[in-house]
């Protein structure tokens, strides 16, 4: 594996809209990057942030939501979960009323992205119409025809060490 010395960044925002109490949270998912067909290519997740438009913390904004990223869509209901080989990032956002926000991210180091990357929101807890937005730092790579392998076989879950 040899880095290309290119550093890549995705970032955007979803919408989600607002939920009266008894609603179930809301839930989202964009699909970042699609798989071209190069399997020589891959990228690393080294920066994983998320955080909400409205930073405030006011009464009419209390907010929290939970994101990861996964190579693997079949898994959207779940709850981010660090048994699972496709997930390989993890966020979270928390405000209050008055509360300054607190923040959680996490990146495994190991794992490179070869075919999709995911972005998946399972749980958001939100009374009024918000926005959160993601930003994403990516290192590429150019791989070998093994490592490819290696990587579509934890993209698809499997263990790769028995």
């Amino acid at each position: 594996m040899k880095q290309r010395n290119r550093i890549r960044t995705l970032r955007g925002s979803l919408d989600l809209p607002a939920r009266a109490g008894g609603d179930p949270l809301n839930t989202a998912r964009r699909n970042l990057i699609l798989d071209d067909g190069r399997i020589n290519v891959g990228y690393k997740v080294v920066e994983f942030k998320v955080f909400s438009n409205d930073m405030t913390g006011g009464a009419l904004n209390a907010f929290a939501f939970q994101c990861h990223l996964a190579m693997g869509l079949d898994i959207t209901a779940a709850l981010p979960s660090a048994a699972d080989n496709r997930e390989i990032a993890w966020a979270c956002y928390n405000t209050g009323s008055g509360e300054s926000p607190s923040y959680f991210d996490l990146v495994d180091p190991d794992h490179i992205v070869v075919r999709d990357l995911y972005l998946i929101l399972p749980a958001a807890d939100n009374t009024i119409a918000s926005s959160i937005s993601y930003y994403i730092m990516l290192e590429e790579y150019d791989i070998t025809d093994q490592e490819a392998i290696i990587s579509i076989i934890k993209e698809e879950s499997q263990d790769v060490d028995n």
